[in-house]
């Protein structure tokens, strides 16, 4: 191991040589990631404006998906090309940090922090001023105060922000605590489990039959619509989204690339319902750039797609 700056966000991190031509990153900012030794960061010195969108992507793959992003060129380029959080993602994953952070914090626009009233000299500390920027997907310590401003303002937080430059944080209000609640996931008490793939022959056989009947075995519904299984007198986007919205889970394969996978996942993630995302073997490469950010399983064979699945799903629920 030896000390280093972060390729990212130029903060001090630990570094570790790794197999293959890579380097493992270790930064309290960042999170853990591996660059490529043909990947040099001296490349996009000049404009750094989005390299928060990098830092906090890396951090929220750590975080859920418990996995360890490789940087080359390429990858580098589509994360700092990724579209932006919603401002009300923002404000929500504020709220959840808060949530879990100590009741009476302050933090600085000098990146240090107070708890409890004692002044934490390291702004790379659990509660520092820095988790909450990267974990909200702040590009600013101004937009971090303009979201906590909005919770003021919502009665949702009870605190004050002095100048732009201190937030005084006191704890969450009752109004604070109901939003978080349903925030929750969504569906808790729901068996029903939304797959969506390409309704080609060999897919059909993996999904519809292997799948289908481990899901089932555990006790779940398994939950496919397509033309065959609505009514004539029903819209298949109808059928569509009231068997989303009433989900615990959905499964979306992207091998192939059937357009409505890509909606069906889209609309799962606006409601805040867990995806499992998968791709057969092979196809991996040629999944569009919306999807490829998030982390995929790999499946080689019918069994193979049901034992990853079937442990994903335990996890979750």
């Amino acid at each position: 191991m030896n000390e280093s700056i972060c390729k990212i966000c130029g903060n001090k991190a630990e570094e570790y040589p790794s197999p293959k031509d890579q380097t493992v990153i270790v930064c309290s900012y960042c999170g853990r990631y591996s660059v490529t030794g043909s990947f040099f960061i001296e490349n996009y010195s000049k404009d750094k404006t989005n390299f928060y969108k990098v830092s906090s992507w890396i951090r929220e793959q750590n975080d859920l998906f418990q996995t360890y992003p490789i940087f080359d060129h390429e990858k580098f380029e589509q994360i700092i090309n990724i579209k932006d959080k919603k401002i009300k993602e923002k404000f929500d994953f504020l709220l959840a940090l808060f949530a879990n952070a100590p009741q009476y914090i302050s933090l600085y626009e000098d990146g240090f922090c107070e708890i409890d009233g004692q002044y934490i000299a390291d702004k790379n500390a659990l509660w520092s001023t820095n988790t909450f920027l990267v974990k909200t997907w702040s590009k600013s310590y101004q937009e971090l105060c303009a979201l906590f401003q909005k919770a003021i303002d919502n009665k949702l937080v009870d605190g004050e922000i002095i100048n732009f430059r201190a937030i005084n944080y006191r704890g969450l209000t009752f109004n604070g605590f109901e939003y978080l609640e349903d925030l929750g996931n969504p569906n808790q008490n729901s068996k029903n489990i939304f797959v969506a793939f390409n309704f080609e022959d060999n897919l059909k056989k993996v999904f519809n039959e292997t799948l289908k009947q481990a899901i089932e075995k555990e006790g779940f519904n398994y939950v496919v619509v397509n033309q065959d299984n609505v009514e004539h007198n029903k819209n298949i986007n109808d059928e569509i989204i009231g068997k989303l919205k009433s989900s615990r889970i959905v499964i979306a394969d992207f091998t192939n690339h059937r357009n409505s996978v890509y909606f069906e996942a889209g609309f799962a993630m606006g409601m805040r319902i867990p995806i499992i995302w998968t791709v057969h073997e092979g196809h991996d490469n040629d999944m569009s750039f919306d999807t490829r950010q998030y982390p995929h399983i790999v499946w080689k064979n019918g069994e193979d797609l049901k034992k990853q699945i079937m442990d994903r799903i335990k996890v979750i629920c």
